[in-house]
């Protein structure tokens, strides 16, 4: 009886200390790196762009003029797709800082909108209203025992800047 008490003792005491360190969630991996499950999302290739928002006219075919004047509220969302909204949030504030401009997930404005434009003769046209934002790469990572960076995705980014800045443009 003590030697079978011995036995399965030793037996639970090397499946406490060798388990979890082969599986790499020891305690001394745990205790040497405290960041393990911790995420991290960096920012890069950071450049303007514009994003076109819901505001165009109906297409005319030249030669001729496009005026556009509507009362209506311009809007454009980020291209940012399959994260949880705490992330997005995450996500464009830290791009806010590495950027140096306010970028996020969507721009909306109410106003009285009025352009116009000559289409040239033979072009099939129209006006649309773009918005100033800001293209970037995202790469979210994550930290593994005992200690390593594991990328878990790379996303390219294209969000609203949170200003009043647009620019209307004949598209085809």
């Amino acid at each position: 009886m003590r030697i079978r008490t011995a036995v399965t003792s030793t037996a639970l005491a090397l499946t406490a200390v060798v388990g979890p360190a082969a599986a790499g969630i020891g305690a001394q991996a745990l205790a040497a790196c405290p960041e393990v499950g911790q995420n991290f999302y960096a920012i890069s290739n950071g450049k303007v762009a514009w994003k076109a928002t819901n505001l165009r006219s109906d297409y005319l075919t030249g030669p001729g003029a496009i005026t556009y004047s509507k009362n209506s509220t311009s809007e454009t969302n980020a291209s940012l797709t399959g994260t949880t909204t705490a992330e997005a949030g995450a996500i464009f504030a830290k791009a806010s800082v590495s950027l140096g401009v306010q970028v996020g997930k969507s721009w909306s404005k109410g106003d009285t909108w009025s352009y116009r434009a000559d289409v040239p003769a033979g072009k099939t046209m129209r006006l649309q209203q773009f918005k100033e934002a800001r293209s970037f790469t995202v790469k979210k990572t994550t930290i593994v025992a005992p200690c390593n960076v594991k990328t878990v995705w790379t996303k390219s980014v294209v969000a609203p800047v949170k200003n009043n800045n647009f620019k209307w443009s004949l598209v085809g």
